[in-house]
């Protein structure tokens, strides 16, 4: 992390971090943390988050592999690239809180695609498969 000086002349470094090695999913800021996976050296990943003004790493745990993440409605949901597990995790720096999971079993091929929340409906392909799952209660 940089800081910008106020005349936007210099720049000075706050703190470098290795452990967000994001492969291609993306990260999340919320709340002054930064929540996603890494793939040191393309292995398989963990679940991280860091304090966005101290890069203090609060947790770094396996839970399946690396993948994708999404907000919303006060929730992370994240898409397992290998094998394929959604879980709906509670951000808390204190650890990854996984409050539920499934398993994709349609399609084929990595997966590899984001997931997608519109409208109360979460999307995810899989290959050549989208799947729609209502997040609304009845």
């Amino acid at each position: 992390m940089v800081k910008v000086n106020d005349e936007v002349t210099a720049i000075e470094e706050v703190y470098t971090d290795t452990l967000m090695d994001n492969h291609h999913h993306g990260l999340i800021e919320l709340d002054g943390y930064l929540y996603g996976s890494n793939w040191i050296h393309n292995n398989p990943g963990n679940w991280a988050c860091l304090d966005w003004n101290t890069g203090e790493v609060m947790y770094d745990e396996s839970w399946n592999s690396k993948g994708g993440t999404v907000f919303a409605d006060g929730m992370l949901y994240v898409y397992v690239e290998k094998r394929g597990h959604v879980g709906l995790v509670k951000p808390d720096p204190s650890g990854f809180k996984v409050i539920s999971s499934f398993q994709i079993e349609k399609g084929k091929g990595p997966h590899w695609s984001h997931p997608y929340l519109f409208d109360g409906k979460m999307f995810l392909r899989h290959g050549n498969v989208l799947m729609v799952y209502s997040l609304r209660s009845s």
